[in-house]
């Protein structure tokens, strides 16, 4: 896929740490599957997966959790 940022490069599979902070509380996701812009670097995050971590990151904010980081587990 080309890079609409750059709009020069392809992107790549990989992975990416995504950073959530939501009031008080920040999530660091690690190795997130991601497409990467061989050019720019801009990442890529599908919306599967997007999804995944906006719910996992609710539930640790309800969960009164400032901060937190984990490795990104694909759910069962």
């Amino acid at each position: 896929m080309k890079c609409v940022i750059c709009k020069h490069g392809e992107t790549k599979k990989g992975t990416a740490t995504v950073t959530l902070e939501k009031n008080n509380s920040t999530i660091v996701f690690k190795e997130v599957p991601a497409r990467i812009c061989d050019n720019c670097g801009e990442k890529y995050i599908d919306e599967i997966t997007t999804k995944e971590l906006l719910k996992k990151a609710r539930d640790i904010v309800k969960n009164g959790v400032e901060v937190d980081i984990r490795k990104y587990e694909v759910a069962a």
